[in-house]
């Protein structure tokens, strides 16, 4: 009995020590924003322009794809890449209905009162003095929240879906090339992630959860499908050699929603489902 009290009295401060470690990251971190409108208007940039966002990982993807100088490193290379392209999958998937199952509000909405419900009661959540940035898209959404207009995308930001995927594949790139590899984990965590922390639309903990994630089921997808599926990875790869031109343009396919993080398949996706559910009524 005594030990379960004092198991439980270091996890609840364990998990205090975690909380106010990662309030303090978070504010060191944005306290870079809202000081220069220059700056901040080239950290929103590489928020939301796909190309400075993720073009590199997307350019180190197919240049490993394309960089073996042997048809046997060529076809190990484009092995690991198939296999990341699935683990990617998995990972976007689990970040997903993470951040649709725990509610944790951006630190950016946090700014704002927020209540959730504990039991049968309303409880404030804590607020977080993040600071806004100057650029103007920033501005017109910070408006946008003080007049009570919240995308509900903004309620879920635990795991971080992009760090999971970014990771992901990047350590993909990293096994296929350690040098292309390098490169795309040094463009996710220093562009991608921090221009994430530093426009308080992520803080650190929910940066190191989406890694986890992605690093964790990267592991364990390339060991399960390169040990119980290699005959497919064998089949695939030599399909792509053989097919070069079809193959490089589905390549290229992929790179470019690697580098909108499948913003455009999961669009198609919902729409198939819409059109599944209009279906389903009009025969009911």
């Amino acid at each position: 009995m005594i030990s379960t009290v004092l198991i439980s009295l270091m996890a609840a401060s364990l998990t205090g020590w975690l909380i106010q470690l990662n309030d303090q990251l978070l504010l060191l971190i944005n306290g870079l924003a809202g000081r220069s409108w220059l700056f901040d208007s080239i950290v929103a940039f590489c928020l939301d322009n796909d190309l400075v966002k993720a073009g590199v990982i997307g350019g180190c993807f197919l240049a490993a794809w394309y960089g073996g100088k042997t048809l046997d490193s060529t076809n190990a290379r484009r092995r690991i890449l198939i296999t990341t392209l699935i683990a990617a999958c998995f990972v976007i998937t689990t970040t997903k209905v993470l951040s649709k199952t725990i509610f944790l509000p951006r630190p950016e909405i946090q700014t704002q009162k927020i209540f959730k419900l504990d039991g049968d009661q309303l409880v404030e959540m804590k607020r977080m003095p993040v600071r806004i940035m100057l650029d103007e898209d920033s501005q017109k959404d910070h408006r946008a929240l003080l007049n009570g207009d919240v995308d509900s995308n903004d309620l879920g930001s635990f795991p971080s879906d992009h760090a999971g995927f970014f990771i992901a594949i990047s350590l993909g790139i990293f096994l296929a090339s350690r040098r292309l590899g390098l490169l795309a984990l040094g463009w996710s965590v220093l562009v991608i992630l921090a221009a994430k922390m530093i426009s308080g639309q992520h803080t650190p903990l929910d940066v190191a959860a989406g890694a986890t994630v992605g690093i964790i089921e990267m592991a364990i997808i390339q060991y399960v499908v390169r040990r119980g599926f290699r005959g497919w990875l064998d089949k695939l790869t030599g399909l792509s050699l053989r097919y070069s031109a079809l193959s490089s343009a589905v390549v290229f396919l992929i790179a470019f929603e690697v580098s909108s993080t499948m913003t455009h398949i999961r669009a198609f996706l919902a729409l198939l489902a819409a059109m599944r559910r209009h279906v389903m009524l009009g025969m009911g």
